[in-house]
């Protein structure tokens, strides 16, 4: 797949781009006691897999995964579909559960995948199956997880406040699940879910109650689902798979809570060092800020979504200074759809009153119609996008954002947003102000999921 990148790859060459003090941070990077075996040895497809086959034979905290398979087993896989590399990363899990004789397997991804990436994972894992003897008998199918529909949920638990919890019907049914989730310290931080499950695969009447505080999360839902062990993928600067690792949830949560600090700081590989021991001391330690602050959708394709502009602009908000400017640079192509239009402020293209802009939400967030839903547990018409939607029209409100991506003008800007089109445009910019800082890989410095209940203490610095 085609890659795209920050055409300015590095702090040390955007401090030709824009004058005075600059800052660059990269992604969190998984490190810990076994990070000389957590790097793949080069950047193939072939050593990514394998990677990941060894790290499920040696996980953290728990034996080989192998062992833990019984042959025939149903074995689930809830996948972060912003996982990088995540095609490689899954023929490498495949190539283990083959090992121990798994029956079929279920690749479930979180709502934010589009019907793309879902059929672009089915024809590459099918390739591959065509294309290896011994994964042959082994029956593997890519699902989307649809919230919103009953039938493909199942009954798990009820929450705090005896309200019915529902999960992703395959990860349910199945005899072993994992989890394969990319690695964000501020998961950690906001005590999120290790193992991703919750809510992500839950309902969207869940999704609902959590995104707006009215319930917890219910600390039995992973553990009745039998998840014992995970996968955990960081991104390096631009975007690619940097480390990878495997082990039990609280293995990793540690791992992951203990990068939180480094992941936030500036990156100071990017200087020479006599300017490093110059200016260090003008940087905060923690949470470095800049009047422009440049977000970089860094990654493959599937990076490119809508989702992922909104994690990069609301990480970019917490580093931007009062009445700042915040740039996201991206390659999106496409167009949003009618509950991002909605919760940025304009109606969908074509669509004349708030009515039909209503009957189209409904449309939108039950697929099928809600003739295809059981009546008695009808869910919530609640998009779990909803809250990245909001925190992003609030900074668009705030103060000055501009976009760069591969969409009409028009159409950016009726969002109210700017436009910025090369880096020309960005050094002129960059002219006008003090100093700058780069968010490389920006969707992976926020949250996987944003909660309404966050106050504006939380989102701040």
């Amino acid at each position: 797949m085609k890659r795209v990148s920050l055409p300015v790859v590095s702090a040390q060459d955007y401090r030709g781009a824009v004058e005075g003090e600059l800052w660059e941070l990269r992604p969190a990077a998984v490190a810990g006691s076994f990070s000389a075996r957590s790097q793949p040895v080069n950047g193939s497809p072939e050593a990514i897999a394998k990677l990941a086959e060894s790290m499920l034979q040696t996980p953290v905290d728990f034996p080989t995964v192998v062992e833990a398979i019984v042959p025939g087993d149903h074995v689930a896989l809830a996948v972060d579909p912003n996982v990088p590399r995540v095609s490689d990363v899954l023929q490498g899990v495949l190539s283990t559960l083959v090992k121990a004789n798994a029956g079929k397997v279920s690749v479930v991804l979180w709502h934010e995948a589009d019907e793309s990436l879902t059929a672009r994972l089915q024809e590459e894992l099918e390739a591959v199956q065509a294309g290896q003897e011994t994964l042959k008998p082994m029956k593997v199918e890519v699902v989307r997880h649809e919230p919103h529909r009953r039938e493909s949920l199942r009954y798990i638990v009820a929450d705090e406040n005896a309200e019915a919890v529902y999960l992703a019907k395959d990860l349910v049914d199945a005899d072993f699940t994992l989890p394969i989730l990319s690695a964000r310290a501020r998961d950690a931080i906001n005590n999120i879910d290790p193992t991703g499950i919750f809510p992500l695969f839950a309902d969207a009447a869940t999704q609902h109650r959590y995104q707006t505080g009215v319930t917890t999360e219910p600390s039995e839902a992973a553990w009745l689902l039998g998840v014992q062990v995970m996968m955990l993928v960081s991104a390096d600067a631009a975007g690619e798979l940097g480390r990878l690792i495997a082990g039990t949830p609280d293995a990793l949560r540690h791992e992951l809570t203990n990068l939180y600090a480094s992941g936030e700081t500036a990156d100071q590989e990017s200087w020479d060092s006599e300017e490093s021991a110059s200016t260090s001391a003008a940087i905060s330690e923690t949470v470095p800020t800049a009047e422009m602050v440049v977000a970089a959708l860094d990654g493959d394709e599937a990076s490119q979504t809508w989702a992922n502009l909104a994690r990069a602009a609301i990480a970019a908000g917490r580093h931007v200074t009062l009445g700042g400017t915040i740039v996201i640079w991206s390659q999106v192509k496409t167009s949003p759809s009618p509950v991002w239009l909605r919760e940025l402020g304009q109606p969908p293209i074509g669509i004349e009153s708030n009515a039909e802009a209503a009957e189209l939400d409904d449309a939108d967030s039950q697929p099928n119609g809600s003739d295809d839903l059981d009546q008695d547990t009808a869910f919530k018409n609640w998009d779990a996008e909803t809250p990245l939607a909001r925190q992003w029209n609030q900074l668009i409100a705030d103060g000055h954002v501009l976009l760069h991506c591969q969409l009409d003008d028009d159409m950016v800007e009726s969002l109210g947003m700017g436009v910025i089109h090369s880096i020309e445009e960005l050094r002129t910019l960059g002219a006008r102000l003090s100093g700058a800082g780069v968010l490389r890989a920006a969707h992976y410095h926020t949250e996987s999921i944003v909660a309404f209940s966050m106050t504006d203490e939380e989102v701040e610095p």
